[in-house]
Order: C-alpha cells, then sequence, then structure tokens
C-alpha cells in the first residue's frame, strides 16, 4: 500500500511540475481532469479471479511534455488528452481459505503500475486514439496481499491464505494501444462506437475487438474526456446516459495466470495450452454528470480464462473532477 501512494504522490508532482505557464493555443489546454475508479467483484456478489482494481488518472496539458510521450503515438491535427496513472489490480483463486497451492485455480496476483497515457480525438473523422505505457511490479512489490487483507477486515469477509503462494516479483512493462471510431451517431441522444485494443509487453499480449452504445442525454464523445471539453460550446453541462457493450478477446499471453515469460521453478502455474486462447465479455452501466464532476457504475461479465475456469463478473465506481 506504501507503495501505491508513492507512485500517487510522484504522479502528481511530475504534472505539476511539468505544467508550463505558456501552452500552445490547442483545443485541449484547459482540459484538467482526475479520475477515482474502483473495481470490485463484491458489486455483484463474487470474491475470486479480478476481484479489485484501484485506478487513480490524472490529465493535464502540461503533461504534454513528459519524456514518454516521445514513444507514444498521436494522431494529427488532434484534441490531445495527456495523462498519467497509478494503478493496482488484484487477482485470486476461487477459495480463499485453502492455505496450500492449488494449481489446477487461478494463482494468486498483483500488480502496481504507473501509466502514461496520450488520447488524441480528431471529431471531424470520428476518430480517438489511446496510447499507453505502463510500468511497474507484478508481485509482492504490489501490495495486493497488504490491500486485499485491509479490504476484507474492513468488509468482515473471509481471510485471503494463500497468498504465500503468489507469484513472484516480476518488471511490469506493456504497450497499449487503443482505437474508436465513431460509426453511428443521432447527435445528443445515441451513438455507436466500434472499438480495437492491442496490448504488447512481458505481462498481457492480446488483440481485442468490441462496440459500445451510448443512450440517453449526452455529449458527442468525441469532444471531451469523461467529462466535457469546455472550448466546445455545444456541450451540455448535465449529461445522464445509459451504455452497454460487448467485446472478443484473441489472448497470446497472460502473466496473472502464467506466472512470467520465465516462471519459476517451484511453482506450477498456466501454461499456453491450459488458458483460453478467446475470451468475451459484456458490459453495462450508467453515467451521469454535471458541469465539472461525474459518476459512473457499471458491471462487467466475462468468459472463463481457463480450462476448468468459471464464468466471473465484477463491478465499477468511478468518479470524475473537471478543474
Amino acid at each position: 500500500m506504501r507503495l501505491f501512494f508513492l507512485l500517487l504522490i510522484f504522479t502528481v508532482v511530475v504534472s505539476e511540475s511539468t505544467s508550463a505557464k505558456k501552452l500552445d493555443s490547442l483545443k485541449y489546454v484547459q482540459h484538467k481532469e482526475l479520475i477515482f475508479d474502483w473495481d470490485n467483484d463484491i458489486f455483484v456478489f463474487k470474491d475470486f479471479y479480478y476481484t479489485q482494481g484501484a485506478h487513480i488518472l490524472y490529465l493535464n496539458p502540461g503533461l504534454r511534455k513528459n519524456p514518454a510521450n516521445h514513444i507514444l503515438f498521436q494522431l494529427k491535427n488532434a484534441d490531445y488528452y495527456y495523462g498519467l496513472g497509478v494503478i493496482q489490480e488484484i487477482y485470486t483463486p476461487k477459495d480463499l481459505i485453502d492455505t496450500l497451492l492449488n494449481t489446477i485455480d487461478r494463482p494468486y496476483a498483483g500488480t502496481l503500475y504507473l501509466r502514461s497515457f496520450v488520447t488524441s480525438v480528431v471529431p471531424d473523422k470520428k476518430l480517438r486514439f489511446t496510447n499507453q505505457l505502463d510500468i511497474g511490479f507484478l508481485g509482492p512489490l504490489a501490495g495486493a496481499e497488504q490491500a486485499q487483507r485491509i479490504i476484507h477486515d474492513w468488509l468482515d469477509l473471509d481471510f485471503p491464505n494463500g497468498w504465500d503462494f503468489q507469484i513472484e516479483n516480476r518488471p511490469y512493462i506493456n504497450y497499449n494501444f487503443l482505437v474508436e471510431k465513431g460509426l453511428i451517431s443521432v447527435p445528443g441522444i445515441f451513438d455507436f462506437i466500434g472499438s480495437s485494443q492491442l496490448r504488447v509487453g512481458n505481462i498481457h499480449d492480446d488483440l481485442q475487438i468490441g462496440a459500445n452504445i451510448r443512450i440517453g442525454r449526452m455529449n458527442d464523445f468525441l469532444k471531451g474526456y469523461n467529462l466535457g471539453n469546455k472550448s466546445y460550446s455545444e456541450n451540455r453541462d448535465f449529461q445522464f446516459y445509459i451504455f452497454g457493450g460487448a467485446s472478443a478477446t484473441a489472448v497470446l499471453y497472460n502473466a496473472t495466470l502464467m506466472g512470467g515469460i520465465i516462471p519459476p521453478e517451484d511453482h506450477q502455474y498456466f501454461k499456453l495450452k491450459d488458458i483460453k486462447n478467446f475470451i468475451y465479455e459484456l458490459t453495462g452501466g450508467a453515467q451521469i454528470t454535471y458541469k465539472f464532476v461525474g459518476i459512473r457504475a457499471q458491471a462487467i461479465w466475462k468468459t472463463p480464462e481457463f480450462d476448468g475456469g468459471e464464468e466471473h463478473g465484477w463491478g465499477t465506481i468511478a468518479i470524475y473532477f473537471r478543474f
């Protein structure tokens, strides 16, 4: 947990120190956003597999000076949103009480990483591109054991006994590309968005293709981030809409299941032949925003990730603030 908060402090310090007093006169200049995002499967009455995730993201135009942006692809003549984030994710087997190593269930694993990202948007082409670089840890250094035990003690849940068998420390390095394309739109009422995401690194290697719809009172998803960009005068202060989506993922490698590119000899984790090469997800939820603040609630359902595994789901609560 201390590492998580140290990385959070580092994110804020870096973002503020790189803010420039004189910025290019681009549309993104005044858009700053802070995002708190909490995943937990307790929202759907489960407590296993991907069981918890905490995401804190900060967008600031001054972060365009972040050195990592030199290797992050950006569209030309676009609106740019630069950000940093701290992310922790926790994975467990189904049986948390078992004190023995279970080689046929998902291993205990935790990740903690710093995310540098750039989102570039060209509204005229209905195109949004997000590029991410994730650097951190997989293993005990992620602090997942301590975080889960604190949450379980707070909520009076079963004590997780198997963290002694968690995946050992590994570096976390991943490069992710997300492309979103507006396909059908009824301005302010409905939109249909196609998406494709590629992740490459030593933790996740996969390709996802999906689509999402939004229905309600809303701004163009290309003219802002979670909250509207004040540069666009047509953006409404109040938004309320429901959304849903579906995706299919082709999986080549997943270190949280397989223990790392070079798995430790004393523990047995899943091999490539044991994991599911195709995974499907459904998402649904609602979002409400007013001026500089917003909240989103959603649920995710996912097909099994490995042979003998089960379907799984979790919920997400996210809060946004614009400055």
